[in-house]
């Protein structure tokens, strides 16, 4: 008989594991996953994807609160634990959920957990591998599952697959990539974990390393940088992964004065919703180009309207 599982996950991307767990015949017990929060500047509460997926299939929904300063934790270890309990699973599984489980939840479960994490372990531990792995300019990646632990991201490697980066990637892009191969490759392992036959050990033969959540100031790019990169070719094709490693969010941004009438003349913030790079005519430099931009409080403004804002940029 097939385990019953609790499934922790939030966005979209997790749920490319929840159906291929549901089409492989798994039970959920209940799913796990962020509360609803305001979106936009009317504020509407929005549910994950996550959450509108279980309400469609009539599951129970745990939608536990995080830590103000530190969110990454449950504001209450011992009451998510007792709820999830209460629904008797016998695994837990997390794919893009990026709270720590309680050591104790874990150790109360008949076959612990596992995680789909998007990233060669032990390289690229943290909340956000794809981004750093794609501005770093990594040729490859890959998926991992792992089994939960007391620390993120080091438990034991019962599975991984390798995956390339491709210049025209984005975070997003990859990511629908790895969490397809990751899901695929956990129903495949998950009858020999749960049977506890001696899995032989998985590695990358990487080193350990970790990057930290993504904050809004990672996606921050001096105007003067930018503004090389379009006019001389001058590190064109970092700013452009960049771009590719941070889309959608935290976006790539930068603080500009513009003098024109209808911005005024304070620092606004810049947002560069798309952006390519294009061969010089005179050699194999590239530079930047900007498709589309946009200034805070502004609608956003395509390549033919911005060569005059742009002339008044600095």
């Amino acid at each position: 008989m097939l385990p019953r599982i609790a499934f922790f996950g939030t966005p979209e991307y997790s749920l490319i594991v929840s159906d291929l767990l549901l089409a492989a015949g798994y039970q959920f017990a209940c799913v796990i996953t962020k509360p609803a929060r305001p979106v936009g500047r009317k504020q509407i509460l929005m549910s994950t994807p996550v959450a509108l997926w279980a309400q469609d299939k009539q599951l129970p929904i745990i939608s536990p609160k995080s830590q103000t300063d530190k969110p990454w934790l449950f504001s209450d270890e011992n009451e998510v634990t007792d709820r999830i309990l209460e629904v008797k699973p016998d695994l837990l599984i997390t794919a893009d959920y990026t709270q720590k489980i309680p050591t104790k939840l874990i150790n109360h479960i008949k076959y612990g957990g596992l995680n789909v994490h998007p990233s060669l372990l032990p390289a690229y531990r943290g909340p956000a591998p794809v981004p750093w792995a794609l501005l770093k300019g990594e040729q490859e990646t890959g998926v991992s599952i792992v089994t939960l632990a007391d620390r993120f991201d080091e438990g034991k490697i019962i599975g991984q697959i390798k995956e390339p980066i491709f210049d025209s990637d984005t975070t997003v892009t990859i990511l629908k990539r790895l969490f397809k191969l990751g899901g695929d490759l956990l129903v495949k392992v998950l009858p020999e974990f749960i049977q506890k036959t001696n899995m032989s050990p998985v590695t990358s033969g990487l080193s350990p390393s970790y990057f930290p959540r993504l904050t809004r100031d990672h996606g921050f790019e001096p105007w003067k940088k930018i503004e090389a990169a379009i006019e001389m070719a001058v590190e064109a094709k970092r700013i452009e992964r960049k771009w590719r490693a941070f889309h959608p969010w935290p976006g790539l941004w930068t603080l500009v004065k513009v003098k024109n009438q209808d911005f005024g003349s304070a620092k606004k913030r810049l947002k560069i919703l798309k952006t390519h790079i294009s061969p010089v005519t005179s050699g194999m430099s590239l530079k930047l180009v900007l498709d589309e931009i946009q200034i805070e409080g502004k609608n956003p403004i395509r390549a033919k309207e911005m060569n005059l804002l742009l002339e008044n940029c600095h």
